[in-house]
């Protein structure tokens, strides 16, 4: 029986992928970027390659898989909510499939829709004009570092630039005026990572025009920052969020807990249907805009807390919470984590996981107190090996 890594579980997703006969892919860039991985493979065969591998990976773990399905995007293209390009070496792209130091120099992206794609690709190239020297990762030299592109359903557009520290604000500020003038464009943010470690967020230093991003979900609006992490599937964001509160089924008497809560998604759409959402987050820009969120969406009973989700199930009392939602990081709950909730013990747990292989640990733990009812993928990011997964628990011990 095969022993599951991170690195077994993608072979097996991309070998079950190219089983099917290969598409022309729609991106010139496709072979050798990142971005992709299969993207001149049928998207039939890629949705049929995951939900295998998942089966597969399911069984090995001793978790029930009868029925595991997985739910396809509507559009396997221009799905993406966030896009994080780099800017290095005179080049403005994505990091080269198995290549960490080598960028794909991208002309077109079909992960987003042409207008964001080109409108990125004009801050960058505007900021190159201005002799904004780009970052070099080895060396750890030079100014710009990402260009950010969020969007939203209705295709308006939040756009950021990381940066090392410095930098002079006057030039700045004509990037963001080349930023705003941008089709959709709705704000402008400049963002500062002044360590070592490559990543695209950053502190906030300056933004121009509208500091947020509204999100339409269901029938909430969530508003967004640049750091803020979102579903990033623009067309299957409703289907996912819908599902899992729709498994979770409060009632008007229940208190609720929606761990790793983020600015609310979930839990705004939990708090019209019980009587009280404790809304758990431990990023205090996202634990915020989940107040910020219940206030302009009329929701009274959410409750929002800036707290890491161990810390707050040791405060609470077992029996006190008769469904919890939870959507960890790609780390999963973990063993501290899982024996709380067996502590706490609510009736429910709706645990919707974007790394299947921690959740198959987590829910190995579980089981003890636990039936997996429903297992079902969502293909959240279409031309690549990942995947989620909602996993719907009954509590069965006394």
């Amino acid at each position: 029986m095969t022993v599951f890594t991170a690195k077994t579980l993608r072979k097996a997703i991309v070998d079950r992928a190219f089983i099917g006969q290969p598409v022309p892919p729609v991106c010139p860039h496709a072979r050798d970027c990142g971005g992709c991985a299969f993207q001149d493979r049928a998207y039939p065969d890629q949705v049929a390659a995951k939900a295998a591998a998942l089966r597969e990976l399911y069984f090995a773990g001793g978790i029930p898989v009868d029925d595991l399905t997985v739910v396809p995007s509507p559009n396997p293209n221009a799905y993406r909510t966030r896009m994080d390009y780099v800017a290095t070496k005179g080049r403005f792209g994505l990091r080269a499939r198995g290549k960490f130091n080598y960028i794909v120099e991208l002309t077109t992206c079909h992960l987003i829709p042409p207008a964001a794609f080109a409108a990125a690709q004009a801050v960058w190239q505007r900021a190159m004009a201005l002799g904004l020297p780009d970052y070099d990762l080895r060396a750890h030299t030079g100014f710009l570092r990402y260009v950010v592109a969020r969007r939203n359903p209705d295709n308006e557009l939040l756009l950021a630039v990381v940066t090392a520290d410095g930098g002079d604000e006057a030039l700045m500020a004509e990037l963001a005026a080349t930023a705003l003038d941008q089709p959709g464009v709705v704000g402008f943010h400049w963002l500062v990572n002044a360590t070592l470690t490559d990543l695209s967020f950053g502190e906030p230093r300056r933004h121009w025009g509208a500091a947020l991003l509204p999100m339409r979900v269901g029938n909430m609006t969530c508003w967004i920052g640049p750091n803020t992490f979102f579903q990033n599937n623009v067309y299957l964001a409703d289907r996912l969020i819908g599902d899992a509160v729709e498994a979770a089924a409060p009632d008007p008497t229940m208190r609720v807990a929606d761990l790793y809560g983020g600015v609310g998604a979930i839990g705004l759409h939990l708090a019209r249907m019980a009587a009280w959402v404790d809304c758990v987050e431990s990023v205090a820009e996202s634990a915020a805009l989940a107040a910020h969120n219940a206030a302009a969406n009329g929701i009274g009973n959410l409750n929002p807390i800036c707290s890491d989700t161990l810390a707050y199930l040791h405060e609470q009392p077992s029996g006190s919470l008769s469904v919890i939602v939870a959507d960890p990081p790609r780390t999963g709950l973990g063993s501290q984590v899982c024996h709380e909730l067996l502590r706490v013990a609510p009736q429910r747990i709706v645990y919707v996981s974007c790394n299947p292989l921690t959740q198959v640990n987590d829910l190995q733990l579980l089981q003890s107190a636990y039936r997996i009812v429903s297992l079902r993928g969502y293909d959240m990011f279409p031309h690549t090996p990942h995947v989620e997964v909602i996993a719907v628990l009954e509590r069965t011990a006394g």
